[in-house]
């Protein structure tokens, strides 16, 4: 497995992976040093990536550039890592190399080693139906941010291509990557019609396993938490938090709900600049957000997959303060059920209104509609089969492939 080492792209793997290690598979799992312990609690051996190449944190700094940057920093990546792979599996080739569908490196690693190439794919396709959903202002957002990056990736990829040959390289669209086999842990209801979608992408639902995640509730944690008074959770992912001004604002809009708040703001957020919270809000880089779900009662998120997928597999209505376009059609495609709001502002670098933040949270807590059809959402989510059927499908994709070299 050629991992992705972001925690969003992480955790959905690895249920996969325990069942793969369960049935008996030996798996090697590639991913940043700062997953090792996650990673080898799925019995998988664990093989970091050489430092220096790919990481958490610099893939953090790049998504706060632009998704652009974020190729450009997997494209050079890419130059260490497949010689890297190559050099560690060439002389024992494994059965199949699965590859996070970002993960450029592992997919040219199956085509050289002539292995079959399982993606991970921890989102759904964009689209031409997904793009109509921006607005004029967002496009231009969106323009600006990006195209300044388009000659560096370029160039960066005709690096990769001089370096490894053309017939390595993966077919346009590049990125998200498809395999021999494409595993989506997310619900077929969040992909619309795709033609790129075929017999060989399957749609398993939500990978969650509570058992693989060491997280646990500190005595402070667990104190503010639990009580009367419902939770909110306020956090807006790993790769990208909030801004100070946004965590200000939940200060001063959500300190007087009767509600415990919150607030997991990220690395890079100065918890001091923040000044002192108000009496029914707790304020921290980050927090065991499996562990504190089931306590929660509204979630305000950035609306990435995985936590998106977490919170509705507790029942818990969204709030979907998106940064991404991805994570825009996360939400409104949750929206459209009536289990979350959207507040889109920052897709155009507004800032969110402090009323309508307010607002929205009130709404999640008091309209019994949103969490109706959060809990209707949750019992969905296991519809797909999850790993089980991500390993089915795997052994599947092995056992055709054995009876195709079979003699006769």
């Amino acid at each position: 497995m050629a991992g992705m080492p972001a925690a969003g792209h992480l955790n959905p793997s690895l249920p996969l992976v325990s069942e793969l290690v369960r049935r008996g598979d030996e798996v090697t799992y590639y991913s940043g040093v700062e997953f090792r312990e996650p990673i080898e609690r799925t019995g998988a051996r664990f093989r970091a990536y050489p430092e220096g190449t790919i990481s958490s944190r610099a893939i953090a700094e790049a998504t706060r550039v632009s998704s652009v940057e974020v190729v450009h920093r997997i494209l050079d990546a890419t130059r260490t890592l497949l010689p890297f792979l190559l050099d560690d599996q060439r002389a024992e080739p494994p059965a199949a190399v699965m590859f996070d569908s970002n993960a450029i490196w592992g997919r040219m690693a199956a085509a050289e080693l002539d292995r079959p190439g399982i993606s991970f794919m921890t989102t759904f396709l964009l689209g031409n139906t997904e793009l109509k959903a921006l607005t004029a202002r967002e496009w231009l957002t969106f323009a600006r941010s990006t195209l300044a990056g388009v000659p560096a990736v370029v160039a960066a990829k005709r690096r990769v291509v001089r370096q490894f040959g053309k017939k390595l390289y993966p077919p346009a669209p590049t990125l998200p990557m498809r395999g021999d086999l494409t595993i989506f842990p997310v619900p077929r209801w969040i992909q619309s019609p795709d033609p790129r979608l075929d017999e060989r992408c399957h749609f398993v639902g939500p990978t969650i396993d509570t058992a693989l995640h060491d997280d646990r509730l500190d005595g402070e944690l667990a104190a503010h938490i639990t009580g009367p008074d419902p939770v909110v959770l306020v956090s807006l992912g790993t790769l990208h938090s909030g801004s100070t001004d946004f965590f200000r604002t939940c200060f001063d809009v959500l300190g007087d709900l009767e509600a415990r708040v919150l607030l997991a703001v990220g690395s890079h957020v100065d918890l001091a600049r923040l000044g002192t919270p108000p009496a029914n809000t707790m304020a921290r880089p980050s927090v065991p957000q499996v562990a504190v779900l089931p306590h929660t009662s509204v979630f305000v998120t950035h609306g990435g997959m995985n936590s998106a997928m977490e919170g509705l597999a507790n029942g818990v209505p969204l709030v979907v303060v998106p940064q991404q376009v991805e994570q825009l059609v996360i939400g409104l495609r949750v929206q459209e059920r009536r289990a979350g709001i959207v507040l889109r502002h920052n897709l155009s670098q507004r800032p969110v209104p402090p009323a309508g933040l307010r607002a929205a949270v009130q709404q999640a807590l008091t309209d019994p509609e949103l969490t109706a059809s959060a809990q209707g959402l949750a019992r969905t989510l296991t519809e797909g089969g999850g790993a089980i059927e991500g390993a089915d499908a795997i052994h599947g994709l092995l056992k055709e492939i054995g009876c195709r070299h079979q003699p006769g």
